[in-house]
């Protein structure tokens, strides 16, 4: 509980922080907006739980935060708007840090001594989008033998030079 209420701090905090520098926080808003709501109910259901009966009755706060956090879902932009906010922002402008399996390189050939590549034939080097497996042969598979799914899945990389 006390680490969904850390975790909704920081987020309103980042927003906050990144509107005060000048740079345009609606991602993170709407982020810290869901997330926080959610995160609240989840709290509140999880006190509700630890208090059991005791928890339904006037005599604890926790009846009444049960029964207002329900609002929270619908006021200031309900939590399935601010989920098409960030989906839109990842459908559209969102560009990863880290670059895409397919682009990760093989091998460096440094790391590595004349008895690694024995066996490898000259030919193509081919990757699973999926799974990342490597296969090495002038075709890709028919199946990845790790994911299971079609050689479409597979994307040539690279030529491989060494020799038998």
């Amino acid at each position: 509980m006390y680490q969904k209420i850390e975790t909704s701090r920081l987020l309103v905090l980042k927003a906050a922080w990144e509107s005060d520098k000048g740079i345009d926080p609606t991602l993170n808003a709407s982020i810290s907006k869901f997330y926080a709501t959610e995160a609240c109910i989840e709290v509140v259901d999880q006190a509700l739980q630890i208090l059991g009966g005791y928890g339904y009755t006037k005599m604890f706060p926790v009846e009444k935060l049960y029964r207002d956090v329900r609002l929270l879902r619908i006021y200031e932009g309900t939590s399935e708007i601010q989920r098409i906010v960030v989906a839109g922002y990842i459908m559209g402008g969102y560009k990863p840090v880290m670059p895409s399996l397919e682009d990760i390189p093989v091998h460096h050939e440094e790391n590595f001594s004349e008895d690694s590549f024995v066996g490898l034939k000259k030919g193509n080097i081919w990757r699973c989008r999926i799974c990342g497996h490597v296969h090495y042969e002038n075709d890709p598979p028919e199946v990845c033998p790790y994911c299971f799914f079609p050689g479409k899945a597979f994307k040539q990389i690279g030529v491989d030079m060494k020799k038998e």
